[in-house]
């Protein structure tokens, strides 16, 4: 189909946690080192429940004394790097530690596991990646974190089946473990296996009820099934959980918009970008705006999705969609061979694409007559005249052009009952938002449709 679709994203799958660092057993002597800027070698030892700055301190104290071991020494690299992956712009320093821990003792474990782990993270190569984890395991087969995250890897490289045979036996080995039945939940999604997406991450939040992203991800299966009343309670539930992250009232969003409730998802969008812009969140209220008919506001959200991101295929395709609309077969072809060229597989655009090359082909690039002609229930201007973006999108949205003739109409009554300094003064209000209107369209922030709507509301004030 051709239509806008919503994009299928799972929420953040992506974006795993980092498993936490299983505390060390050092051999060396504690009375023989000293304290340093308040860490101590027992500090080091206990590793991620001492502040990241303590931690450092405390280790290096161990790592810069040559008596201890090789073996203690990378051990306390380790913690070291886990401490500096936890501060600003601490990863390059864990990286390097992780090095030297690997040179000073290549049986560490640990250390490949949290090197792989932190590749992953850092979005690095994810061969090397793997290569970490899967050293990590043949040096220690009982790790089941080190399953758990070479899972996460796979996952990531759409390796799924060897993806879930990971998971598979990292809960195996600790059946309890709540992330690994939630990451095996989420490839399980990822392969179409929509129910058994769903009894991973029921075992995961049985485990611990408090997980806001196996929420989300059991709501995203649910949706897929079309179950959407549970698709929107466990949305609601992940935002009652941590209502800091923007994605989940994305999540919630698309939810109503398969339910065709279009304010709500709006409302939801809105609240997302307010936190954080992102093109997906503005392509997705775009969708809902055209869905509405709102199409100067489904335009605008496009736009300024694409000013964000330039390369993000499923925005062109949409905006085509909305200038096959209206009428704007050139804009529409050229949008959608974009996103084709972004994503060559994408049929939607590739099926548009074919259309608006027969659609050109018959009745020109451009459409035969505006499509909010002049008349009583359209703009107040003639829209065969029309030059400016603006007053394009007016004749093209319905709902812009009913208020574009309501602001007109409501301005001539008020004008004839004015005289002398009043008179101007309207004039002038009245010529002020005319030229903010067509210089401030299609700049981030504006809202065609909200400045229009009180412009009418000002005029209706004054029209006794």
């Amino acid at each position: 189909m051709c239509g806008p679709s919503h994009p299928a994203q799972f929420p953040s799958f992506a974006s795993f946690s980092r498993r936490a660092l299983a505390g060390l057993t050092l051999g060396f002597a504690l009375a023989a080192s000293s304290a340093m800027a308040g860490g101590t070698p027992v500090d080091c030892v206990l590793g991620t429940k001492e502040a990241p700055d303590r931690l450092i301190a405390a280790c290096t104290t161990i790592i810069d004394q040559s008596a201890n071991s090789a073996a203690d020494r990378s051990s306390a690299l380790v913690v070291r790097a886990d401490a500096n992956a936890r501060t600003s712009g601490g990863l390059s320093d864990a990286l390097k530690d992780l090095d030297r821990a690997i040179a000073l003792d290549g049986k560490n474990a640990k250390a490949f596991r949290l090197r792989g782990d932190l590749l992953r993270e850092a979005g690095g190569d994810l061969n090397r990646a793997a290569a970490d984890l899967t050293k990590a395991i043949e040096l220690d087969p009982q790790d089941a974190e080190a399953f758990g995250l070479r899972g996460v890897v796979y996952t990531n490289q759409r390796r799924l089946d060897r993806a879930l045979a990971d998971y598979d036996q990292a809960i195996k080995l600790k059946p309890d473990d709540a992330q690994a039945w939630s990451d095996r939940g989420t490839t399980f999604y990822l392969g179409g296996s929509y129910e058994k997406a769903i009894g991973d991450l029921d075992e995961a939040l049985r485990l611990d009820p408090n997980r806001a992203r196996s929420y989300t991800n059991r709501g995203a299966a649910y949706k897929k099934l079309g179950q959407l009343e549970k698709a929107i309670a466990d949305d609601s539930e992940a935002i009652r959980l941590d209502p800091k992250v923007a994605e989940y009232y994305d999540n919630r969003g698309l939810t109503y918009a398969a339910m065709k409730e279009y304010d709500k998802a709006i409302a939801d969008y809105d609240q997302a970008i307010r936190m954080e812009q992102r093109p997906n969140f503005l392509t997705n209220r775009g969708d809902s705006y055209q869905f509405k008919g709102e199409l100067g506001a489904a335009l605008s959200d496009y736009d300024a999705a694409l000013r964000l991101n330039p390369n993000f295929a499923l925005t062109y395709n949409n905006r085509a969609v909305l200038y096959k609309k209206m009428g704007e077969r050139k804009k529409a072809l050229a949008d959608y061979e974009t996103a084709l060229r972004l994503d060559p597989g994408n049929e939607n655009a590739a099926n548009g694409r074919r259309i608006m090359i027969a659609e050109i082909a018959k009745f020109g690039a451009e459409p035969s007559r505006p499509l909010q002609a002049n008349s009583g229930n359209g703009p107040s201007f003639d829209c065969a005249t029309a030059r400016r973006e603006v007053e394009k999108m007016i004749c093209a949205d319905p709902q812009l052009g009913v208020l574009d003739r309501q602001i007109a109409d409501t301005y001539a009554r008020v004008l004839k009952g004015v005289s002398g300094r009043s008179a101007n003064d309207l004039r002038k209000t009245q010529r002020d938002f005319l030229a903010t209107r067509n210089t401030a369209y299609g700049r981030p922030g504006y809202d065609l449709k909200k400045a229009m709507q009180e412009r009418l509301q000002r005029l209706s004030a004054l029209d006794g």
